[in-house]
């Protein structure tokens, strides 16, 4: 399967993205007879404790009382139709103890040492552990990885 991406130049507002050889990848994956919403729900539950590890310290950094820290939670994989996901993050419905962290993630408007997000970064930080752990996992579940 080949992506190829392609932009207007420096100061381009959009990009094209294109991916060929879908039908021989797929032919792959059945041939390896395998279930891949199973492999990718593996995939996800495996990247999770990476976000998780990465959230936790960064609101260490601003612990005050341990509410924000303690209300991190991790949500395993779910799927809705071909979408599979997880979750790891604060739920202030059930932690209304935790908006300290709204303001650590996204500024005060009066605290010099705020805005210190931990949220965005804990996967923007983490693309790449991130990444290879979805290709290993899906290898390791006989998924055609190239």
């Amino acid at each position: 399967m080949a992506w190829k991406k392609s932009s207007y130049g420096k100061t381009a507002l959009s990009a094209k993205f294109s991916v060929s050889g879908v039908e021989e990848f797929f032919k792959k994956i059945e041939a390896a007879g395998k279930n891949v919403d199973a492999a990718c729900k593996k995939a996800v539950d495996a990247t999770l404790p990476i976000i998780e590890k990465s959230m936790r310290e960064g609101a260490e950094r601003h612990r005050l009382t341990g509410d924000v820290v303690n209300a991190i939670e991790v949500v395993g994989a779910k799927q809705q139709g071909n979408y599979i996901y997880g979750q790891v993050g604060i739920d202030l419905d059930k932690h209304p103890e935790a908006f300290e962290g709204v303001f650590q993630e996204y500024g005060d408007g009066h605290s010099p040492e705020f805005p210190d997000p931990f949220i965005r970064p804990a996967v923007d930080n983490n693309r790449k552990p991130i990444n290879s752990t979805v290709k290993k996992v899906l290898k390791s579940e006989g998924m055609p990885i190239e």
